[in-house]
């Protein structure tokens, strides 16, 4: 009796541990080829397009979590595309997985069909979308494994056509994600905590405007340059006039004027730190180091690195689109609430990470606040190294 009864009990355990696992990290389900499908319910009952290319599994293995998060589509608004993504770790297997899931985020419906893409290192998968879409809808689905444990560099992207209204009133035809996934084994010899001293430069009186050439000025100065944040705006950093200048090649207006310009993206900040470097000497290099995932960015700190980011001036506002161009046919969206700054630490145990605002002062925020305004703003971050 005692040993059916025991046979009874461990029979319960393990339905009890099989639910907790589903309901927290979805049922991963390995395939013959070595690949992973995740099979994932939808907020709506409209079934998700798998868009991976595996069998149904036999079996259920319990799987951990290595690494997860969010990329954020490039509007940052109420009407999002969003990816989420996990590498994870079968039992009794040494390999990881990639699991990614790609979400429409709408304020409302949306009852039109809907054409899209879902793409992971090169490898793309279209999709249609004929049923009503809600709120929080999941599109598609895509999971593979990884050949290379270490170091694996993942290029994910996403896009879908679609007509809709934002909140704001901004009508958007194309919606669209992407970045890189950086899964490597230094994240797990990483300190827990790391500070770096980087001396706070304040753009003001001389720069209301210019946030992103300051924030390059003060990882400069920490790189031992006696640098001035005038001489580098005026002498290094490239300008264009407001409507006809894209973010991405030279900074929107003069930073100089307060009120008639709109700063820049990372491709331009790289152009003048190099530019810098190579006038004033130096082996360092600027690079774009964009569309990594946060965790990436406190891996460079914790080597000595302090990384510009691009998020947000008031961390408690949410973002939105305020103004739009149309540069060489190409349609820019200007975000509110923008503001570049220095990451210069972080604290895993606090869940902190500490920020140099030079429109304000060094500052230290919740980490998971931070890594959401981080994502929403595009994920844009330069490093010197």
């Amino acid at each position: 009796m005692k040993k059916y009864l025991s046979c009874i009990i461990l029979v319960l355990l393990c339905l009890v541990c099989a639910m907790v696992f589903y309901a927290n990290a979805h049922d991963f389900k390995p395939s013959d080829g070595g690949g992973t499908t995740i099979q994932t319910g939808n907020d709506t009952g409209t079934p998700a397009t798998n868009v991976g290319t595996n069998d149904p599994p036999e079996e259920i293995k319990v799987a951990t979590i290595e690494e997860e998060g969010t990329i954020y589509g490039e509007y940052c608004t109420d009407t999002n595309l969003r990816i989420e993504w996990a590498i994870y770790k079968l039992q009794d297997e040494k390999v990881l997985y990639l699991s990614s899931e790609l979400y429409l985020d709408s304020p409302n419906p949306i009852n039109n069909q809907c054409n899209g893409y879902f793409t992971v290192n090169g490898e793309r998968k279209d999709f249609t979308v004929q049923k009503s879409i809600g709120t929080s809808t999941l599109l598609a689905t895509y999971a593979k494994s990884l050949d290379c444990v270490k170091d694996a560099e993942i290029s994910v992207e996403a896009g879908l056509d679609i007509n809709i209204s934002t909140s704001s009133g901004i009508t958007l035809d194309h919606l669209c994600s992407g970045g890189k996934i950086y899964a490597t084994e230094a994240f797990k010899n990483m300190p827990k905590s790391y500070s770096l001293t980087v001396e706070h430069i304040s753009q003001y009186p001389d720069l209301p405007s210019g946030d992103e050439v300051t924030s390059l000025a003060m990882v400069l100065k920490y790189l031992k340059y006696d640098v001035d944040k005038c001489e580098l705006c005026d002498l290094y950093l490239e300008k264009g006039p407001v409507g006809y200048t894209s973010f991405y090649k030279a900074n929107v207006g003069n930073p100089r004027n307060a009120y008639n310009s709109y700063g820049c993206y990372p491709p331009v900040i790289v152009n003048a730190a190099n530019k810098y470097i190579s006038v004033n000497g130096g082996s360092k290099k600027a690079y774009d180091y964009s569309g990594y995932n946060a965790k990436d960015l406190y891996r460079q700190v914790s080597e000595g690195n302090p990384v510009i980011v691009w998020a947000c001036e008031d961390f408690d506002i949410d973002p939105s689109i305020s103004r739009i161009w149309v540069v060489d046919g190409e349609t820019l969206y200007l975000k509110s609430n923008i503001a570049c700054m220095v990451l210069t630490g972080y604290d895993f145990a606090k869940n902190t990470v500490t920020l140099s605002n030079p429109a304000g002062t060094t500052f230290v925020i919740d980490k998971d606040l931070f890594e959401m305004r981080f994502a929403q703003m595009g994920s844009y971050a330069v490093i010197i190294k």
